[in-house]
């Protein structure tokens, strides 16, 4: 399910537990944002969900 923006929400919640991974989300340009959703679209458990969150909150290098 996606919120208004096309965030799904699960992204979106994790995001809203993070400062930080939220902060780093913040700063990512139009495509690599899209990036980060396109991947938590394939995310299938809250494991795997917190993975690519705390990779957010090491910073924008994990992904580019």
């Amino acid at each position: 399910m996606f919120d208004n923006n096309g965030m799904p929400q699960g992204l979106g919640a994790a995001l809203a537990r993070s400062e930080k991974a939220m902060h780093t989300f913040s700063l990512l340009n139009e495509n690599e944002k899209r990036r980060i959703i396109d991947l938590s679209r394939s995310v299938r458990s809250k494991q795997e969900m917190a993975r690519l969150v705390n990779k957010l909150e090491m910073g924008k290098n994990q992904f580019f």
